[in-house]
């Protein structure tokens, strides 16, 4: 019974663990921002190759990249443990650049992005500059 509290009670760390490593270790703010940069590129990517009117190019889209999805969602989590002060915009910067990469999304779902990566990289900008003040 001791046993299944302390696993109850430790597996909120536990999901959060695996959303870091999915991505990579260290600050949560850089690892959304190459993982969505990485995201844009192939929602551009798969709205050049792909037309979603067409459901077997939806059907080949998500055959050739399903596990794009499995790591935007990571991304998704992974946004969820950047600071508070800014979390609800990093979440949903992420949410922009899951959607942009999925299969069947709308053609101008990647037009957000790009001023979502900005607000993001200012962060990133505003979070190092603190650091070197501090030292």
């Amino acid at each position: 019974m001791k046993k299944l509290i302390l696993l109850l009670l430790c597996s909120p760390m536990l999901a959060n663990a695996g959303a870091i490593s999915q991505l990579g270790s260290g600050d949560p703010l850089k690892l959304v921002y190459q993982e969505m940069l990485y995201q844009y590129q192939v929602g551009l990517e798969i709205h050049q190759l792909y037309d979603f009117k067409q459901p077997m190019d939806v059907m080949q889209c998500k055959n050739q990249y399903g596990y794009i999805q499995t790591r935007a969602r990571s991304m998704v989590g992974t946004a969820n443990q950047v600071e508070e002060e800014i979390r609800s915009d990093v979440i949903d910067a992420a949410w922009f650049a899951l959607n942009c990469s999925r299969c069947g999304s709308a053609e101008d779902s990647c037009d957000p992005v790009p001023e979502k990566l900005e607000l993001l990289k200012s962060q990133l900008e505003a979070k190092q500059k603190a650091k070197a003040e501090q030292q």
